[in-house]
């Protein structure tokens, strides 16, 4: 009989594990007679009872005191709960988390199941080589129901396990793995009181030791074939498989004895809090030094370990200064072995008193008025810093605020100003004051300013809002820009002035009320033609367009938009920008349908390199139009990244299509980030297949990168042995 070997990393073991040929799928080849329940297998499950279901994390889910024994002896190492093993290349912590006789790794806060991040770790005590990985692999455990988030096991009364709430019968059918007419029978199996997955691969098989839950996952999933049985079918999760089950390769250590704190340290109080320091206090009794750490999330931030306390039990710790926030406070025993005691904190924002005006604020005087600038002399013995409007009318035409001033007077620079009366209004920003002070100026000039050498033209507005805009310009020599918003009865009712970093700059003012406007623009230090561009606030549309959105397709970029409501409307023009939002395009046109509402598309096949933006000219019947928001898409060169087969063993086959041809290579890294292989691959145009050979890797989790033009892909792939 010929068997398929399928080589499987999962619930932390790897193992060969042969599917039979599957003659009759549907017939079990258990025996139940021919296996006798010893009675080692009546429950005594130290995890289900229900008064003292197990956790990893009560108080401190990233570090907690070991559930049994604070040490274990293994391969010749002495492995002590909650030390610090080293940090990851993100700079995580990586600790060592003991249950009863057995060790784990904790990768902040979660019991992970890649023990060979311990090779990689920085400042770590265990480089990769053959002495110390014969201690991992025979130390270091993956997760298993004594770690995991939550206790789903229980007991009946006649001594059954339960999980999650099921009884588990001892020998009972769970499900039938398949592969290519190939069947393996997993079963639940007691032993010592713990939850085994048992197979049989075949009618013939008699074996009753053989423990191995690899399969369970992809028959819970009902892959290639594989079923659960019918009790289980929808029932059985993987959470219950992982939370219930242990994997066959479980390894222990010696316990050993530990200097046990005689009670405590148990936090009692945090005061005198600062971002730099504090004050807690504590109850316990044979403690001469304390570890402490604090805490956001489960990242730990800053650590210590105190002096000698002489039998205090009141200590004030000093640390580099920490946000305003939330935080905790861990401690426990440093001259003895203890639980940990964690206690939640909060580092307020500084308190900042602002004094009384003194004499002021009062504006006195103006001085070198021009339309674009003044010097405003003000009152005030302990003002130094301002905001500022200039009013037209009930209207503000100009804002700004100065920085801090060494005297009593203050240039101010803003939009060009018509000639006409204005309200200058000073609001104090670093003393209160009771009111805002005013006073009113003229302008009276001749406007000596040269002609803009292009521009500024409005183009398009990318966005519109109650309190914002972006809108596109087109010309050169732009410095300044002055802008003005009005209403559907053409009177200013916001404007002042910017001084562009791209051809879309954004404004800000204050938030205007629902209704119709219009956004002019034209040049500040420079004269231009004004031109303009309508957008409304809370008024329907001819055309209401929702959702306009570009994906990257095979073909190039597909956009889709999706029509609303309608009034009136004829067809779209499809516009493009390239990567600096300019030279627009044309690309095409898509007309209203029949349904005139639903989704639309259109498709870009040659878009640009780099960043693409698309806009939306919607066009009405009588030939208005108004505009979308502006979308970017980046297609990249490379698209349609494919990694097969996954997992793999000798091989793997990457797929893409590319918009340009080179050479390049493909770099591998494992699971801790650090590069363990490369292979120099040739990129045509169009589409490519690469054969990568990983035969010589580890089993592990991996990830390849490709790097071509500028663009990075990274593919994730599982190595089996």
């Amino acid at each position: 009989m010929n068997f398929l070997l399928k080589l499987v990393f999962a619930a932390g073991c790897v193992s060969p594990v042969v599917a039979a040929s599957n003659d009759d799928s549907r017939v079990l080849p258990f025996d139940t007679d021919k296996v006798l329940v010893e009675s080692g297998d009546r429950i005594n499950n130290p995890y289900a009872l229900a008064d003292k279901p197990f956790t990893i994390a009560t108080e401190a889910p990233n570090r907690v005191a070991a559930p049994a024994a604070a040490a274990v002896l293994c391969g010749g190492e002495t492995w002590v709960h909650g030390d610090l093993l080293g940090r990851t290349n993100d700079d995580q912590p990586v600790y060592t988390h003991i249950v009863e006789n057995r060790v784990y790794l904790n990768w902040n806060g979660k019991i992970e199941s890649n023990i060979d991040i311990i090779y990689n770790l920085k400042g770590g005590r265990y480089p990769h080589n053959s002495t110390n990985e014969a201690i991992i692999k025979g130390c270091i455990n993956r997760p298993d129901p004594s770690t995991a988030p939550q206790n789903l096991l229980g007991t009946t009364g006649d001594g059954r396990i339960t999980c999650n709430g099921h009884v588990m019968d001892n020998l009972g059918l769970l499900g039938v793995f398949v592969q290519d007419g190939r069947s393996t029978y997993q079963y639940t199996k007691y032993v010592n009181g713990k939850l085994y997955v048992m197979i049989k691969q075949g009618i013939d098989d008699e074996r009753t030791t053989n423990y191995n839950m690899s399969l369970m996952p992809e028959t819970i999933n009902k892959e290639h074939g594989s079923y659960m049985a019918s009790k289980w079918d929808g029932v059985f999760t993987r959470v219950m498989l992982d939370g219930c089950y242990w994997p066959g390769d479980v390894k222990t250590g010696t316990i050993v004895n530990q200097n046990n704190c005689e009670s405590g340290p148990t936090l009692s109080g945090i005061t005198n809090i600062t971002q730099t320091a504090l004050r807690f206090t504590f109850t316990g009794n044979g403690i001469s030094t304390v570890k402490w750490r604090i805490e956001s999330g489960n990242t730990e931030l800053r650590s210590g370990t105190t002096a000698d306390l002489a039998g205090g039990k009141t200590v004030n710790i000093n640390f580099n200064s920490l946000a305003p926030g939330n935080y905790s406070l861990e401690i426990e025993g440093a001259s003895c072995t203890s639980t940990i005691s964690r206690r939640d904190f909060t580092i307020n924002e500084p308190v900042v008193t602002i004094p009384d005006c003194v004499n002021g604020p009062a504006v006195s005087s103006f001085s070198s008025i021009t339309p674009q600038s003044m010097t405003v002399n003000f009152g005030g013995d302990n003002l130094r810093t301002f905001s500022w409007r200039i009013l037209q009318g009930s209207y503000a035409v100009a804002s700004g605020a100065t920085g801090k001033l060494g005297g009593n007077s203050a240039p101010v620079t803003f939009n060009y100003l018509k000639n006409g009366t204005y309200t200058f209004e000073m609001r104090a920003l670093d003393c209160k004051a009771p009111a805002v002070a005013t006073r009113n100026f003229s302008v009276s000039a001749t406007d000596t300013r040269t002609a803009c050498p292009k521009g500024p033209t409005m183009q398009s507005l990318i966005s519109s809002g109650d309190t914002r805009v972006e809108f596109l310009f087109d010309g050169e020599g732009i410095y300044a820009i002055d802008w003005k918003i009005l209403n559907d009865q053409n009177v200013a009712v916001r404007q002042n002035r910017v001084a562009p970093q791209n051809n879309h700059p954004i404004v800000d003012y204050a938030k205007l009320p629902n209704g119709v406007y219009t956004m002019q623009i034209q040049g500040g230090l420079c004269k231009s033609t004004a031109t303009a561009e309508r957008f409304s606030i809370g008024v329907p549309l001819p055309i209401y367009v929702s959702h306009f959105k570009g994906e990257v397709v095979e073909k190039g970029v597909e956009l889709s938009w999706e029509v609303v409501s309608e009034q009136d409307g004829k067809e779209f023009e499809i516009l493009r920008y390239d990567d600096k939002l300019k030279n627009e395009e044309v690309l095409g046109t898509v007309s209203l349908t029949d349904q005139r509402t639903g989704w639309y598309k259109f498709v870009d096949e040659s878009p640009l390199l780099g960043n693409n933006y698309y806009q939306l000219k919607q066009i009405d019947i009588d030939g208005t139009f108004t505009k979308s928001k502006v979308i970017s898409v980046n297609p990249g060169i490379i698209q349609g990244t494919v990694v097969a087969p996954n997992p793999a063993q000798d091989y793997v086959d990457i797929q893409f299509s590319s918009r340009s041809a080179g050479q390049t290579e493909v770099l591998i890294y494992n699971a801790a980030g650090v590069n363990v292989g490369s292979s120099p691959i040739r990129i045509s145009e169009g589409k490519n297949v690469h054969r990568i050979n990983v035969k010589r890797l580890v089993s592990g989790s991996y990830f390849m990168k490709i790097s071509h033009s500028g663009q990075i892909s990274s593919l994730r792939f599982t190595k089996l042995d």
